[in-house]
């Protein structure tokens, strides 16, 4: 468990940093993220992603993909005190920036690479995060941001993925996925969603894991609970963010949140609130 966790929120950029005590290697159950992920942490870890493991050794970037299933485990015990400084892009916002890097940039910005040994993006990414707690200026944020995803895209991006209207058992999905994220606190049945997707519920289940990589129980849990950490950053109380996210009462989203964030959401936001900038 860490030691400390808090998150950042503002202008659709969302920070974490995680600091974890000695002990035992830890490992982060699979999960997606709607947005792009960017992390750089101290001990070395390995991510199955896309089918294999990837090595991502420590002051490296690891870039992944909206939607991609994975799952993170540290390679070594830990021996001191070591943390994480994570970020998440909005996917659209990561695409218009990369459009305005001109002709053939269109579409999402795919990374060949999951770890990226880019000392000056790494410090580009350190030093936003520095900017973050330290309340630097808007227009000082503004720019550290582009700055990092404007070198991260020219220097790294294999090619654009241009969007396609999914069609048959993956269109279902995707409009499952969506019906999710726009209904996360609803009580929604298996059997619900496949009328809602034409699709019988044992074909919708089998079909939703293979290409998301999870039950879809385990989707809407994910959802609400990044919901969740985004309101409790915007001020809202731990028991009226429970019940905003559809949980069935505060134990049982306390529970969640600790399996999966790795400390209780009191502690998660503690000090940590939404802030207002002020000059540096």
């Amino acid at each position: 468990m860490p030691v400390n966790a808090h998150g950042q929120l503002l202008n659709g950029v969302f920070l974490e940093s995680y600091s974890y005590p000695p002990g035992p290697a830890g490992t982060t159950p699979s999960h997606s993220h709607d947005e792009y992920q960017l992390c750089v942490g101290d001990p070395p870890n390995r991510y199955r992603y896309r089918g294999g493991w990837h090595v991502v050794p420590p002051a490296t970037l690891s870039v992944l993909m909206p939607g991609e299933v994975h799952l993170a485990v540290e390679t070594a015990d830990r021996t001191e005190t070591s943390g994480y400084q994570v970020l998440y892009a909005d996917a659209r916002r990561v695409e218009d920036l990369a459009a305005e890097l001109g002709p053939g940039r269109g579409g999402s910005p795919d990374f060949a690479d999951v770890a990226l040994s880019d000392r000056d993006i790494v410090a580009c990414f350190r030093r936003l995060h520095h900017c973050f707690a330290h309340s630097s200026t808007q227009l000082r944020l503004d720019s550290e941001v582009l700055s990092l995803f404007f070198r991260l895209i020219a220097r790294h991006t294999r090619h654009s993925v241009e969007d396609e209207p999914p069609v048959g058992p993956r269109g279902a999905v995707q409009l499952v996925r969506s019906y999710l994220e726009e209904n996360f606190a609803a009580n929604v049945s298996l059997e619900e969603l496949a009328a809602l997707s034409n699709l019988s519920p044992f074909h919708l289940a089998r079909v939703f894991r293979q290409e998301v990589g999870m039950p879809p129980h385990a989707y809407q849990l994910q959802v609400r609970l990044t919901r969740a950490k985004r309101l409790l950053l915007q001020g809202m109380s731990v028991s009226a963010v429970a019940t905003e996210t559809g949980f069935f009462d505060l134990s049982h989203f306390t529970r969640h949140f600790k399996r999966h964030v790795g400390v209780s959401p009191g502690s998660y936001v503690a000090g940590a609130q939404e802030r207002t900038l002020r000059p540096s």
